[in-house]
């Protein structure tokens, strides 16, 4: 089913989002028009400086961290949609690493579809029966040579190569029978079936065998070539890579914020650099199948002069976070080093991406293999958590900390932090023991601070505020990203208080929460 697509053009991101009204918009997009009189589309760069992001930073509406925040937001929409459109290239970014113009590809290759054989769009020839098959309901039966049907309302959507078993449940009495799987615009052959015998119509039996489908937009067919089989179902099941597998940085499918360079660790080629926090690796045009649930080693080739980069591991949608990873300092951005961790996968297809915590680390590839026997998880790891765990957040995490007199939200994404008194009506906080990296994860609260309802689409961002027990300051941190459900922080030592609140879209908070260790 496709949904309504929602706005990915970067103007309106920033308008949903709050950072900018729809007068300042309106602005904005007058003074592109005046701009752009007399350019040439062919002068990319000229085109470039009156991109929508660049004229709200001229006029002083947004910040450039903010604009780098909205292209996240707008490769996330698009990266969400089920439909692959062609989506403009992402602006460059200054100050720090450019985004490249990369795919505007999604993870929308199904897992799995099943197609009952009598759910045709259209058909030649064909009778539909009752069947006494496992599920019942029914089936397509006396196939004769040259009869056929189109699952043209199956549509399957690739930005990227995809590899499926196919499963056809067919019988025959006689067997000899064939038929083939084709694009029903195009009418290019996909698999060719031959039907042995089964001793009856309605004895059934799977026939299993592997396509590769290219990017685009799918609608299937089958047509008989042979007369003599019945057909109950065929099911699609998307395959990966098997393990073990490497991954090449820079073999991404969609980024935001890194750069690739030559590399000179062993084996030559490129490595990702100029990593900054909130930079996201995803590599939806890689899946890798996971054959069992259970540990895996993970092994990152990556290097840092100085050492403290920090990343998260998790499913390129964002549905799922596995690993916090901590470079070490190996002395120079191209003396590279191994980091091997042991993570739980559970069975079935799966596509990865990384997203900066820290910066100051290159990365050179990744591998993924089965662990040793007896191999447990990496848990040198402090994990703070609420009690339980919200809804699927978003892969690309735009936090950025603020300064401020007191807690509000910021018009602005400062890189520093600051520290404020606690409230002498605060009620008393758990302090709870943290040595190493601390990640933070919460539930989106439902009420405002006068107890009034906060509904999930009211969420302007997030606030966390921390002080270690025995202060009376506070470190503030403000999440202006309402899809963020976690945050780390790449070290902290001794006993500390941790609180979490929610502001909606005109500033109004929650009260704040305590956020206790987890398990």
């Amino acid at each position: 089913m496709i949904g309504k697509a929602k706005a990915t053009r970067l103007g309106d991101i920033l308008l949903e989002k709050g950072l900018i009204s729809a007068d300042q918009l309106q602005l904005a997009i007058a003074e592109q028009k005046q701009r752009r009189v007399g350019l040439s589309h062919t002068d990319k760069d000229a085109m470039d400086a009156t991109c929508i992001g660049e004229i709200l930073i001229d006029l002083g509406f947004i910040s450039r961290q903010q604009l780098k925040r909205g292209l996240n937001w707008q490769m996330y929409l698009r990266k969400m949609t089920l439909v692959m459109s062609l989506c403009a290239p992402l602006m460059s970014v200054a100050g720090g690493a450019a985004a490249q113009t990369v795919p505007s590809g999604t993870r929308n290759a199904p897992a799995s579809l099943t197609i009952q054989a009598e759910d045709y769009s259209t058909m030649q020839g064909i009778k539909v029966e009752p069947t006494t098959d496992v599920g019942g309901g029914s089936n397509i039966g006396s196939l004769e040579a040259g009869d056929w049907m189109a699952y043209g309302n199956n549509v399957i959507e690739l930005a990227y190569p995809a590899t499926y078993k196919v499963t056809y449940r067919v019988s025959s009495l006689y067997g000899g029978a064939s038929f083939y799987l084709h694009e029903l615009d195009s009418d290019v052959k996909y698999d060719v079936v031959t039907v042995p015998k089964t001793g009856n119509f309605q004895k059934w039996i799977d026939i299993e065998s592997t396509i590769t489908l290219p990017p685009g937009t799918h609608k299937l067919g089958i047509k008989a070539t042979k007369s003599g089989s019945n057909i109950n179902w065929f099911k699609l099941e998307l395959k990966g890579a098997a393990l073990p597998v490497t991954i090449q940085a820079e073999d991404f499918a969609a980024q935001s914020g890194t750069i690739t360079e030559a590399t000179t660790d062993t084996g030559g080629g490129f490595n990702i650099g100029a990593i900054d926090k909130g930079d996201w690796l995803s590599y939806e045009n890689t899946v890798i199948d996971i054959p069992t649930t259970g540990n895996y080693k993970v092994t990152y080739r990556v290097s840092s002069l100085y050492g403290g980069g920090s990343f998260s591991f998790h499913e390129a949608d964002g549905s799922a976070k596995y690993d916090t990873v901590i470079v070490p300092k190996t002395a120079n951005f191209q003396k590279f080093v191994d980091v091997e961790r042991i993570i739980t996968l559970p069975a079935g297809p799966h596509i990865f991406g990384m997203t900066a915590l820290v910066k100051g680390y290159n990365i050179n590839w990744f591998k993924i293999e089965p662990a040793a026997a007896g191999a447990t998880p990496s848990t040198d790891v402090t994990s703070v958590s609420s009690s339980s765990s919200s809804s699927s957040s978003s892969s690309k995490s735009s936090v950025s900390s603020v300064s401020s007199s007191a807690p509000k939200v910021s018009s602005s994404s400062s890189s520093s932090t600051s520290s404020q008194p606690s409230s002498a009506a605060e009620s008393s906080s758990a302090a709870v023991d943290v040595v190493g990296p601390v990640h933070l994860r919460w539930n989106v609260p439902t009420a405002r601070e006068d107890m009034s309802s906060l509904d999930t689409e009211e969420i302007g961002g997030y606030e966390i505020r921390y002080r270690k027990s025995g202060d009376t300051n506070y470190t503030y941190v403000s999440i202006e990203d309402p899809n963020t459900i976690y945050y780390d922080i790449p070290w902290l030592e001794g006993n500390y208080v941790f609180q979490i609140a929610a502001f909606d879209k005109n500033g109004l908070y929650s009260k704040f929460m305590d956020l206790r260790p987890g398990g």
